[in-house]
């Protein structure tokens, strides 16, 4: 009996020893064992299918940016069996050498046996064999070389698709269309940033194993993703016109040091449609260059371009008529200090019609009227600033960085910003009120458009294959003021550049094309101190020209601002902005042959550094050789395809060459073009 016992208690011990085994075992496992490359030796994996980034185009659909993919050759450096490796490393370096010729056959041989054996040791094993981007043609020649030729399973090649961002007019439009160099970045500025959902596309996926011998290949019994790839984004602007604009600005902000930047816009008047948006300032180095977008970004007190939309308030409340003739002061006492003096009126002693203080940008006649008219409720003045002229209506752009527009509240009644009597008069004549450039543009776009105010708008539509997925139509925001006051304020418009002593008349005497517009200039706010001058007496402008042309039937209107570097010097619109607008105007309207009025005689198409044009279409019909240089690789390519020949390319950019030349003949049918990125002759300097 006590024989039994002590077995049983035997068992029983046995037992419990074992459970607390299996416990502990329990426990390491689930809280304190990690596992070994026994328990982790992946045997499946997902490769990523990049997508391609969709392209830029112009109104018309040239390319403005777009991707070429591009390839960098890396190498599995232990999935190579030892025979296979044995047998092909020498070959390979010596291939490798004689190719990118940048190390010896030795080195390459060296580089790749030390991966493979970090790799057999459980380290690294992948190897980029040389960071050099490869063409697709390239990239075939690199995969046919010894070990890399028997694929990316036995082999272990593995070519990396990097889609190279490409801008066939270099720095052309460079702030509004932005700039990546591939897809690993985040764009955030330009179209490329605010559009970049639409034009980034999706990856894709490919699920692969690893079979027994060691190979990698797809995973038919798991589903493969393919990639989606970006839509293409097509703009309103014209290539031409923007290049016009870039041109006619730079000439004038190379002519003195006092300016420092500027900004052009065109807008089609009936669609609101952004045709050219430049945007430059010197970059301390002697040239020019694209690093703010002065348009959308920089609000300011505009001055007497806001004279405007004081007078067009004026004549839509039938308070007055252009005709009208109203005391000319040169000095206006109101609201007690200082008063405010106009030295414009000293040649019109007495009286000044409504329609000659506009031509001439008389201060104290506007500031006059809006305090006659308005005096009693300024906040009524302020409602129809706001409200019915909508100057100040902060519309939705494509654009990040768009600028809140501001004009002063006669309700606000603390500091900062509370409204003092003096601010009537000021916010008449362009003072008390912050807007951007194209705040200003897209007013008198409405009064262009007989009242009608438009959206501003950049994108047109998107693209899949040449398809438009989804189209983006003119979007009216409504009306400013009836088409008999807007016609009234054509006549003003055109009184100050065709009235002899108008701000604009001697600018434009002689233009090609009929001009509506208006002068205006303002001083700067000095950051910090609240003041337009600096200690030293140095005062900083703004000065700008805006209106629309043909002024009898408008068709396209601009805005030329500029502003100053710190002068003692006056700053005028019409003598810095009025010869850009002009160039611009004449430059587009001798290029518009399908407008109505014929052409001018002496009118000729002012030619810019960037312009590219096709020539040798004779060739093509005759068998021969296109010319194809300063066309962009696309657009290179699909010309010489569509005649039969086969096309290589190597470079970045515009081509620059290409052999055979043109109106030579190819006998094998294949064409090598060489590209280079084009930049302005001041972006180099």
């Amino acid at each position: 009996m006590q024989a039994n016992i002590k077995k049983i208690g035997f068992f029983y011990l046995l037992f419990v020893l074992m459970a607390l085994v299996a416990i502990g075992q329990m426990v390491n496992l689930q809280f304190v064992h990690k596992p070994g490359r026994s328990f982790t030796k992946k045997t499946s994996r997902e490769d990523v299918l990049p997508c391609t980034r969709g392209s830029i185009l112009a109104d018309d659909g040239r390319y403005l940016a777009f991707s070429i993919p591009e390839y960098r050759m890396g190498m599995d450096c232990v999935q190579p069996d030892s025979a296979l490796f044995a047998s092909g490393i020498d070959s390979l370096a010596i291939c490798l050498a004689n190719f990118y010729k940048d190390k010896k056959a030795a080195q390459y041989k060296k580089d790749i046996v030390e991966r493979r054996k970090e790799g057999l040791q459980g380290g690294r094993r992948y190897l980029f064999l040389n960071r050099r981007l490869l063409t697709y043609q390239e990239m075939k020649e690199v995969s046919s070389f010894p070990i890399l030729r028997e694929g990316r399973g036995r082999g272990g090649r593995d070519e990396v698709k990097v889609d190279h961002r490409t801008y066939p007019y270099g720095r052309l439009g460079f702030r509004t269309l932005g700039y990546i160099k591939d897809q690993s970045e985040i764009p955030t500025i330009g179209i490329e940033g605010s559009c970049d959902t639409i034009l980034r596309g999706t990856d894709g996926m490919q699920p692969m194993r690893l079979t027994e011998g060691r190979n990698w290949i797809v995973d038919t019994d798991r589903e493969t993703i393919q990639p989606i790839d970006g839509l293409d984004v097509q703009l309103t602007l014209d290539i031409d016109m923007q290049d016009l604009a870039q041109n006619a600005l730079i000439n004038v902000l190379k002519k003195t040091n006092e300016v420092h930047a500027g900004t052009v816009v065109v807008m089609e008047v009936a669609t609101g449609e952004i045709k050219a948006m430049v945007n430059l300032e010197k970059n301390g180095k002697g040239g020019f260059d694209e690093t703010y977008n002065y348009a959308i970004g920089r609000k300011g007190e505009p001055g007497s371009v806001f004279k405007g939309a004081t007078l067009t308030t004026l004549l839509e409340d039938k308070k007055l008529t252009l005709e009208s003739v109203v005391p000319a002061p040169v000095i206006w006492n109101y609201g007690g200090g200082k008063p405010f003096e106009d030295t414009y009126l000293r040649n019109y002693p007495g009286t000044i019609s409504i329609q000659r203080a506009f031509e001439i940008s008389s201060n104290n006649i506007f500031r006059m009227q809006a305090v006659k008219y308005y005096d009693k409720n300024p906040k009524e003045f302020f409602r129809k600033l706001t409200e019915e002229r909508r100057i100040t209506y902060d519309f939705p752009f494509e654009l990040k960085g768009m600028a809140h527009a501001h004009l002063k509240d006669p309700d606000r009644k603390v500091n900062p910003g509370a409204w003092n009597m003096k601010d009537l008069p000021q916010t008449a004549m362009g003072y008390t009120v912050e807007i951007t450039p194209l705040h200003t543009l897209n007013f008198y776009n409405a009064i262009a458009n007989e009242g009608a105010m438009m959206r501003p708008h950049l994108v047109r539509n998107y693209q899949k294959d040449g398809e438009i997925i989804q189209q983006f139509k003119p979007e009216k925001l409504g009306t400013v003021c009836s088409k008999e006051t807007a016609h009234e304020m054509w006549k003003a418009m055109r009184g100050v550049v065709e009235s002899p002593g108008g701000t604009g008349y001697n600018i434009f005497k002689g233009c090609h094309v009929g001009v509506a517009g208006k002068t205006g200039t303002a001083r700067i706010v000095f950051p910090g101190s609240g003041r337009y001058e600096d200690k030293a007496g140095h005062k900083m402008h703004q000065a700008t020209f805006v209106g629309f042309f043909p002024s009898d039937a408008p068709k396209y209107s601009m805005i030329v601002v500029v502003y100053s570097e710190p002068t003692y010097n006056n700053f005028y619109g019409a003598t810095w902005c009025g010869p850009v607008f002009r160039a611009v105007a004449e430059g587009i309207y001798a290029s518009a042959i399908d407008w109505q009025e014929p052409l001018p005689k002496k009118g000729s198409l002012p030619q810019g550094d960037n312009y590219l044009t096709l020539q040798g279409q004779e060739d093509i019909k005759n068998g021969l050789v296109p010319n194809v240089k300063g066309l962009g690789l696309r657009e290179a390519v699909a010309l010489l395809e569509r005649s039969g020949y086969e096309v290589s390319f190597e470079g970045h950019g515009i081509v620059n060459g290409q052999t055979p030349a043109a109106g030579d003949t190819a006998r094998d049918m294949k064409i090598a073009l060489t590209l280079k990125e084009q930049y302005l002759e001041h972006e180099t300097k």
